[in-house]
């Protein structure tokens, strides 16, 4: 079980937070359909705070010694088909939501009702935290696909969670709900 004390910290320097708007700017105008509600720099914002949780899975895993191939970097006119191809060609997508305070091990790791139709082995899920522009990425733990369409809560536009508005339709499980990020490691190798 996953625990918001056990997380595996990056710190998101300028350079990284760079490179990952530089690429979310590319994918912008390249492919990403999602979120026409917000304007452009929050959609911007949305997608580079991805890249920073791929970023972090990426050094994860060389942490690690795990080998994968990063796909987070290949930017097409086609739906995303997941962030890593790893051991026995498993698909890993890493789900990234910003956060406004330090989450508890109560709070929910999503999956749009969209996202969840695709072919992905496992999820991994994280959270930036911004305070005064540090930014520091968690990674709290992972699930595969088939345990978390299991597990999940189906959430629909509009529905008032924790005082905010569903904006689309969605799945969720708590973050205590995960497997912990380092019983990832065996299943890789």
């Amino acid at each position: 079980m996953a625990a918001t004390n056990s997380a595996y910290v990056m710190v998101c320097d300028s350079h990284c937070w760079e490179k990952a708007n530089s690429l979310a700017k590319i994918r912008i105008e390249s492919e990403y359909k999602r979120d026409k509600r917000l304007c452009l720099d929050d959609r911007i914002e949305k997608i580079a705070i991805g890249y920073v949780g791929e970023f972090a899975f990426k050094k994860w895993c060389e942490d690690n010694n795990l080998k994968g191939e990063y796909l987070g970097e290949i930017i097409g006119h086609e739906p995303d088909k997941g962030d890593f191809k790893c051991k026995d060609e498993t698909i890993i997508d890493v789900k990234t939501q910003k956060v406004f305070y330090l989450p508890k091990d109560d709070w929910r790791c999503e999956v749009t009702s969209e996202q969840i139709q695709r072919p992905i082995d496992i999820y991994v899920f994280a959270k930036m935290f911004t305070k005064n522009n540090n930014r520091k990425l968690y990674i709290y733990g992972w699930m595969t696909h088939d345990e978390f369409k299991q597990k999940s809560v189906y959430r629909k536009t509009g529905t008032i969670l924790k005082g905010r508005k569903v904006h689309y339709p969605k799945y969720d499980v708590t973050i205590n709900e995960l497997n912990d990020l380092n019983s990832l490691i065996n299943k890789l190798k």
